[in-house]
């Protein structure tokens, strides 16, 4: 496990998955942590994902909410074993989940003041990414990809989606990218606007 800070109050925790490793970002408010996505399984939660949250002084009680970018193992594996550990959590996905306490997510949606629901569709039909209002941090998942990462090439189910997605994004003003993984060739981090812009 590696916890990496991005700005106050956002951080990455970089789980191994494979080879490879997947992320699961963290994020404060002055009342509230959000939790988003849940790596590979129970085990991720336990070993990575709860220390994690132990090193960032953030109390159990803390954690309002458990969001996911989409339904990919790696992404929301450990979503139960998170449920469980956090039992006064309310779950937010862009696609049904058979837990209590499940909200569906809209596009343009502002959760905890400092998040707002970016619908990107493209890697799958329901990817969203989370902006980081305070910051412009866009925390993208597998949402911006390129040419994949390791087995996993081209992921991207919908072509043309994808590419209205990008567009979607050059449109916004963002100061700061952060993928789930180290994306060939455009690595996990764009970090100003022109990084953002040659990401993009």
């Amino acid at each position: 496990m590696k916890i990496d800070y991005i700005c106050p109050n956002l951080y990455r925790v970089q789980i191994p998955f494979e080879d490879i490793y997947t992320s699961v970002y963290v994020v404060r408010t002055q009342k509230s942590t959000a939790i988003i996505d849940s790596g590979a399984d129970a085990s991720d939660a336990d070993r990575h994902i709860l220390p994690a949250m132990q090193q960032l002084i953030i109390a159990p009680d803390n954690v309002c909410c458990l969001l996911l970018t989409h339904a990919h193992g790696d992404h929301a594996g450990g979503l139960n074993r998170l449920a469980a550990h956090f039992p006064q959590a309310l779950i937010y996905a862009s696609f049904p989940i058979d837990l209590p306490r499940y909200n569906p997510l809209h596009d343009n949606e502002i959760l905890m003041q400092d998040l707002k629901v970016i619908s990107l569709p493209g890697h799958v039909d329901h990817s969203v990414g989370f902006l980081h209002l305070p910051s412009g941090t866009l925390l993208s998942g597998d949402c911006l990809q390129l040419k994949g990462i390791g087995k996993y090439r081209k992921n991207i189910a919908d072509r043309d989606a994808y590419e209205n997605s990008v567009h979607k994004l050059l449109n916004m003003n963002l100061n700061r990218i952060i993928a789930a993984h180290e994306f060939d060739p455009l690595g996990s981090v764009a970090d100003g606007r022109q990084a953002v812009r040659l990401y993009l």
